[in-house]
C-alpha cells in the first residue's frame, strides 16, 4: 500500500467494503429467516467486529504503519465470519461464503504470512461452531464436510497467493519499465531541449535533413539566409536565383547550389556564396556533412553556413588597397629610378664618392621597388599560367643565381643536390619566382657561415623541390600561418629582418596554381626543411591557362 490516504480507502473499498456488504445482507436475510438468532450475543458480536473492522480500516493511518498491521482487519472480519457461522449456519449455509472475502484479502494483498494467516482463519472458521454447539462429526459425511471446505478455501488462497506474486513481479516489472521510459523520454526532451537551445545560440545557419531528404529541424538564422534568396528550406528545389560564386558574379544553377549539393551526399567544406540581391548581397561560409548512426545507418543531412560578410568585405577593402598603394608607390619609384640612371650618367666619372652615394641610392631604390611587387604579387592570389615544358633543374640553378649575393653577404652557400635535368611542365616565370622565395628566406633567416640546400628529385608522378638551412627553426604554431599575409614569425620581428612578410603568401598561391602543396619540418633553434611537390603533368584546365585560385 503507498503511503497516501488516497491508497488507504481504495484498499478500504476494494476489500473491506465487499465484506461489510456481504454481511449487511446476510443480517438482512437473518432477520427474515430466523430473526431470534440475530439478537443472539455470538450474532451481536460479529456484527460489533465487523463494525469496528471498518471503522478501524478506514480511520487509522494505515499508511504510516509497516503494512503487516492492516492483516489485522482481515483476521477481525474472519472472527465475525465464524461467530456468524457458528449461529446462523443451519438457517443461512450461504454465511460461510463471507470468508472469502478476508481470506483472498490475505492472500493476494499480503506476502507469504498472509497465505499462513488464511489457512489457519478458515480452519478456525469451521472449527469454531462445533467447539460453539459442542455438536461433533459424527459420519465420514460430516468429517469430509469438515475439511472439505477448508481444502477448498486454501485451493483458492494458494492460486491467488501465486497470481497475486505474479501479478506484482509483472507491476514491478511494467514499473520499472515505465521509469526507464520516463527517464529516456525525459532525458530525449532535455537533450533536444540542449539541442535546440543551441541551434538558437549558434551565430551560424543549421539546418539538418532526414534521409528522405525532409527538413527536420532548422534554427532561425538558416531561415533567415534562405529567404533572401527567396526559397524555402523545407521545399524543393531547395535553391534560388539570387546566389553567386565566391567571384561575385558568376550565377550558381540550382544543382550545384548548397542543399541540393548535400542532399545528394556531398561533403561541402568551406565553400563561400553570396546571397541576396546586389543591393543587399551576405556572404557566407557554408559547409555540410551526413550524420550516422554508431552501425553505420544513414540518420541524415547536416548544413551550416556562417554569415562572414563582415570578413569578405574586410578582404575586398584590404585587396583594393594593396592595389591602390601598389599603383600609387610604383609610378614614382619608376620615375625615381630613371632619374637615378640620368644622375649618374651625368656625373663626373672621376667623382667616386658621388657614384657611390647614386649606387646606394639605386639600391635602396630597387629594394623599394621590390617590396612593391611584393605587394603587387601578394594581392594576386588568382595566377593566371603560361605553362610549357620546364626543367626542373635549370629553374633551380636560376633562382640559386638570383641569390648568390645575398648568400655572399652573410658567408653562406647555397649547394644544389639533384639529377642534370628534370623536365616538367609549368609556367617558368612563376616557379623561378617561387623558389628563389625559398632560397630568399632560407639565406635571410639561415645562420651565418653555414650551407643552404636545394635538393630536387622525381617521386612518382610528382617532382619535390626541398630547400634546407640550419638556423632558428619555425615552431608548430608559426608553421600554420607562415603563408597569411603579413604574418611575420617573432623571430623576424625581434631581429628587424626586413620584409612585409608577403613572399610566401605569393610563393603558397604559385604552388596551388600548379595543383602542388607546401610541407614545412622544422625542428625550433636547429633546422627547416620546406617541400614543393609538383605534378610533373598539369591538368587539361591548368595548361589552357584558366586561373587558378
Amino acid at each position: 500500500m503507498e503511503a497516501t490516504r488516497s491508497s488507504r480507502i481504495r484498499v478500504f473499498v476494494r476489500a473491506q467494503l465487499p465484506f461489510l456488504l456481504g454481511v449487511l445482507f446476510i443480517v438482512g436475510v437473518a432477520l427474515i429467516a430466523h430473526p431470534e438468532g440475530v439478537g443472539t450475543p455470538v450474532v451481536m458480536a460479529g456484527v460489533a467486529i465487523t463494525a469496528a473492522a471498518t471503522v478501524a480500516s478506514v480511520v487509522i493511518a494505515w499508511e504510516r504503519l509497516n503494512p503487516a498491521w492492516m492483516a489485522l482487519v482481515a483476521v477481525a472480519d474472519m472472527l465475525a465470519v465464524a461467530l456468524f457461522r457458528a449461529e446462523l449456519m443451519p438457517f443461512i449455509p450461504a454465511v460461510t461464503i463471507l470468508a472469502l472475502f478476508p481470506i483472498l484479502w490475505l492472500a493476494y494483498g499480503f506476502p507469504w504470512y498472509g497465505i499462513v494467516v488464511a489457512v489457519i482463519g478458515a480452519v478456525f472458521i469451521i472449527a469454531f461452531r462445533y467447539f460453539y454447539t459442542q455438536e461433533w462429526p459424527k459420519t465420514p459425511a460430516e468429517w469430509a464436510n469438515v475439511f472439505a471446505f477448508p481444502a477448498l478455501i486454501v485451493g483458492i488462497a494458494v492460486v491467488v497467493f501465486i497470481a497475486a506474486r505474479h501479478l506484482r513481479r509483472n507491476s514491478r516489472r511494467l514499473a520499472e519499465v515505465s521509469r526507464a521510459q520516463e527517464d529516456a523520454l525525459r532525458e530525449a526532451t532535455d537533450a533536444e531541449a540542449i539541442a535546440v537551445g543551441i541551434l538558437n545560440t549558434v551565430n551560424a545557419g543549421v539546418a539538418f535533413y532526414d534521409k528522405e531528404g525532409r527538413l527536420d529541424i532548422a534554427n532561425p538564422l538558416a531561415h533567415q539566409m534562405v529567404e533572401m534568396v527567396g526559397f524555402s528550406l523545407d521545399k524543393p528545389p531547395y535553391a534560388g536565383n539570387d546566389v553567386l560564386a565566391a567571384d561575385r558574379v558568376s550565377k550558381i544553377p540550382y544543382d550545384q547550389q548548397i542543399i541540393p549539393r548535400a542532399l545528394r551526399g556531398e561533403n561541402i567544406d568551406n565553400h563561400v556564396e553570396w546571397l541576396g540581391p546586389p543591393e543587399a548581397q551576405v556572404a557566407i561560409l557554408a559547409s555540410s556533412g551526413q550524420v550516422h548512426s554508431e552501425d553505420g545507418r544513414l540518420l541524415g543531412t547536416v548544413v551550416v553556413a556562417y554569415d562572414v560578410t563582415e570578413l569578405a568585405d574586410a578582404v575586398e577593402v584590404r585587396e583594393q588597397f594593396l592595389r591602390t598603394v601598389s599603383h600609387e608607390l610604383r609610378t614614382p619609384i619608376t620615375s625615381i629610378t630613371g632619374f637615378l640612371d640620368l644622375i649618374a650618367d651625368a656625373a663626373d666619372p672621376a667623382d667616386e664618392k658621388l657614384h657611390r652615394y647614386i649606387e646606394i641610392v639605386i639600391r635602396k631604390t630597387n629594394d623599394l621597388f621590390d617590396r612593391v611587387g611584393d605587394l603587387l604579387h601578394a594581392n594576386d592570389t588568382d595566377k593566371t599560367l603560361h605553362v610549357t615544358p620546364v626543367d626542373i633543374a635549370q629553374l633551380v640553378a636560376t633562382a640559386a643565381g638570383n641569390l648568390t649575393d645575398a648568400a655572399s653577404a652573410q658567408s653562406m652557400r647555397i649547394e644544389l643536390a639533384g639529377p642534370p635535368t628534370l623536365p616538367a611542365e609549368g609556367d617558368a616565370g612563376h616557379l623561378i619566382i617561387a623558389i628563389t622565395e625559398l632560397l630568399r628566406n632560407a639565406v635571410k633567416f639561415g645562420t651565418p657561415e653555414t650551407t643552404v640546400t636545394a635538393g630536387y628529385a622525381l617521386r612518382g608522378d610528382r617532382i619535390e623541390i626541398a630547400v634546407s638551412n640550419i638556423g632558428p627553426g619555425i615552431t608548430h604554431a608559426e608553421q600554420r600561418r607562415v603563408f597569411d599575409r603579413f604574418y611575420r614569425t617573432a623571430y623576424a620581428r625581434s631581429r628587424e629582418i626586413q620584409g612585409f612578410g608577403l613572399g610566401l603568401t605569393n610563393l603558397r598561391a604559385i604552388v596551388v596554381a600548379h595543383a602542388g602543396h607546401i610541407r614545412i619540418d622544422s625542428t625550433p633553434g636547429r633546422w627547416t626543411t620546406v617541400t614543393i611537390s609538383l605534378p610533373v603533368r598539369l591538368a587539361t584546365d591548368i595548361r589552357q591557362g584558366q586561373p587558378t585560385a
